[in-house]
């Protein structure tokens, strides 16, 4: 796929029962079936909607770091510029035929873990002398399973402030807690 590309992120639980790939085909029916096609790049019924999963060494570095941790994979469309006319059909979680919603909806009816804002498996920030600092969560880390349910938290919390400073604190108080747990 080329060009700006829209993705959601899971994780797979231990209620999850179906592959990744019959994931892949039912998350695909439900997407060329809905409204979000409207500004969708299409290269054919198997390819429009695309698995970028853990493990997959043939994907370019730079996608490899989006699935580094076990368990965890994400579907993405290309869609092309007019996508910014209908923005709300991508982005937004207060609509019920928008992409993320439709992604929310599929986790929790396949026992997956949803992340509306991603798992960033690591960022930098800079500390108090100015100096930025590396940040990166280790997919053998032993608190994996925690960090993931920081993430998934405060997601899922971000979904439900509505309010950009509320996010921004919250988004704050997830990084602390995850770089303590990367320290531990």
């Amino acid at each position: 796929m080329s060009g700006e590309g829209k993705s959601v992120s899971f994780r797979r639980t231990q209620e999850t029962t179906k592959s990744n790939q019959e994931l892949l085909e039912e998350f695909q029916k439900i997407i060329y079936r809905s409204r979000v096609t409207t500004h969708m790049k299409w290269y054919g019924k198997n390819n429009s909607v695309e698995l970028i999963e853990h493990g997959d060494e043939e994907l370019p570095q730079w996608q490899q770091r989006d699935v580094v941790i076990k368990d965890t994979f994400k579907f993405e469309i290309s869609v092309y510029d007019s996508w910014h006319e209908d923005a709300d059909l991508y982005e937004s979680h207060e609509r019920e035929d928008s992409f993320v919603s439709l992604a929310r909806e599929f986790a929790q009816n396949n026992g997956l873990m949803y992340f509306p804002r991603g798992y960033p498996a690591e960022w930098y920030e800079k500390n108090e002398q100015g100096q930025y600092q590396h940040y990166k969560v280790q997919s053998d880390n032993k608190n994996i399973d925690k960090m993931y349910q920081i993430w998934h938290r405060y997601g899922i919390m971000a979904l439900q402030a509505f309010d950009e400073e509320i996010e921004s604190q919250l988004w704050n108080e997830a990084q602390t807690e995850i770089k303590q747990l990367i320290n531990l």
